[in-house]
């Protein structure tokens, strides 16, 4: 079995659970690395690459022949400085993955997206050491994974020059009109079976009365009726809502690969053949427009009462 490194941020953050199931996924022994600004000093990701190189190698150098898999959350930071740590110990580096498995041989198979989602790939490393990003919602029908029982504080390399390759000048929110699909229970999602921007509104109204999110579709978005903050799917935000309802959306292989890991999924479509069925827990063929708007007087009845 490999040795299996885990890279979490003690601020936490979205892809924790996936990459612990993805780690549990593996069946070897794992250790989390845990990040803290506070002792690392402002982000850079030279600093980090190498400060997480000098624990591994300390952990797993002395052996060349133990397999090790170093698993991180695929965020925008991550993504810049895993390929660098993957360098800095010749490892081989796989990123965005959405599936991990072993094959006959004891061979390491990692399954990821290609080609804007049209295409899955097997990845199979040739290396023994292997750095990947798990995508955010990968696992997420998984059941939790415990928290790994050897846990290590990263620190900041003994020779790490003082000037850094870059220098913070600020932080600043960035500005999502409030909208936090990632972390959202409920998420109420239009389709382009809404029929245009003035009906938005009745997922809009549902979403109100489900103490939900509103989501989008590609389309929808693209077409300019809800703005991209809202946009669910492999080229907007990987979703694992408790319930996720879809209202007109038909069910692109793009929009199913970022919100199938829902616990429970609600799809009301016309289209009885429409792929959304496919992943659907319940199903509604109707129109959407008499359904919403009956759920939502309801739910407004139960709660007045």
């Amino acid at each position: 079995m490999p040795a299996v490194w885990l890279i979490e941020d003690t601020r936490g953050g979205p892809g924790t659970q996936e990459v612990r199931a993805c780690g549990r996924a593996l069946g070897g022994n794992c250790r989390v690395a845990l990040l803290d600004e506070e002792r690392l000093g402002p982000y850079a990701p030279g600093l980090y690459a190498e400060a997480l190189r000098a624990l591994i190698a300390q952990r797993d150098g002395e052996d060349p022949e133990r397999s090790v898999v170093v698993l991180l959350p695929h965020t925008y930071q991550s993504a810049e400085y895993a390929p660098r740590l993957a360098v800095r110990l010749g490892a081989a580096y796989t990123a965005s993955i959405s599936g991990v498995s072993i094959d006959d041989r004891g061979g390491l198979r990692f399954r990821r997206s290609i080609l804007q989602a049209k295409l899955r790939a097997d990845v199979r490393p040739k290396t023994r050491t292997v750095v990947a990003t798990v995508q955010v919602g990968a696992f997420g029908g998984a059941d939790p994974a415990p928290a790994p029982a050897d846990v290590f504080e990263v620190g900041r390399p003994a020779d790490s020059e003082e000037d850094q390759e870059r220098e913070i000048l600020g932080r600043e929110a960035a500005s999502g009109g409030g909208v936090d699909l990632a972390s959202a229970e409920r998420i109420v999602t239009a389709g382009r079976g809404v029929g245009g921007p003035d009906e938005v509104s009745v997922a809009a109204d549902l979403a109100a009365a489900l103490n939900a999110e509103l989501g989008a579709s590609r389309p929808v978005v693209d077409n300019g009726w809800l703005p991209r903050e809202h946009q669910v799917g492999s080229s907007g935000h990987v979703v694992t809502p408790d319930l996720y309802v879809a209202l007109g959306v038909s069910g692109s292989i793009q929009h199913l690969m970022g919100m199938s890991g829902s616990r429970i999924i609600v799809a009301i479509n016309k289209d009885r053949e429409a792929p959304i069925f496919s992943v659907a827990h319940y199903g509604i063929v109707a129109d959407l427009h008499d359904v919403a708007p009956a759920l939502t007087r309801l739910l407004e009845t139960r709660r007045s009462g």
